[in-house]
């Protein structure tokens, strides 16, 4: 489907949205990829916390303020989600 795309080989009027372009449709659809990437687990998307775990994102923490001002510095502790899961 990505390479009709990108190809422009997909119709929208075919499927009743006349005014809808391929190159809106890709940008909508990868906009929802990343949310759905780098949300919490509990929408449904970032299974495992897999994406803030490769980017260091502490999650849900309730306090982490002490580390906020230090630049350069790893955080320790994995990520945490709303719901209180642990990674």
């Amino acid at each position: 489907m990505l390479t009709k795309l990108e190809h422009g080989e997909i119709h929208f009027p075919d499927f009743g949205e006349p005014l809808l372009k391929a190159a809106d449709f890709f940008s909508f659809l990868l906009g929802n990829t990343r949310e759905g990437y780098l949300s919490d687990p509990m929408y449904g998307g970032n299974k495992g916390m897999a994406a803030w775990k490769m980017i260091n994102f502490p999650g849900a923490r309730a306090s982490f303020l002490e580390w906020v001002g230090q630049h350069n510095v790893r955080y320790p502790l994995g990520p945490v989600s709303i719901m209180g899961e642990r990674a």
